[in-house]
């Protein structure tokens, strides 16, 4: 899955819960501008931050690595008889 479909839900599971937060009785005295800037600012930090952390695209995966390894042992092995 590429990184840019998981960036949009992110986004908006951190914006719906800093809105049930700051719409707690505790936070009354935030004026609504600046619960939207704290709302909006949360989501665009968490979406940099899942971006970097979600790495590389699953289609840009390393290929299978080949047998040659097994035969440099054996080359090895045999140089020392």
């Amino acid at each position: 899955m590429k990184k840019s479909k998981l960036i949009p839900p992110i986004m908006i599971v951190v914006a719906v819960l800093a809105t049930i937060i700051l719409n707690q009785e505790e936070y009354s005295e935030v004026t609504i501008i600046n619960r939207i800037l704290i709302i909006v600012g949360a989501a665009i930090v968490s979406s940099i931050i899942g971006y970097f952390l979600l790495g590389s695209d699953v289609d840009k995966v390393d290929p299978k690595p080949t047998n040659n390894t097994i035969s440099k042992i054996d080359k090895k092995n045999s140089n020392r008889k």
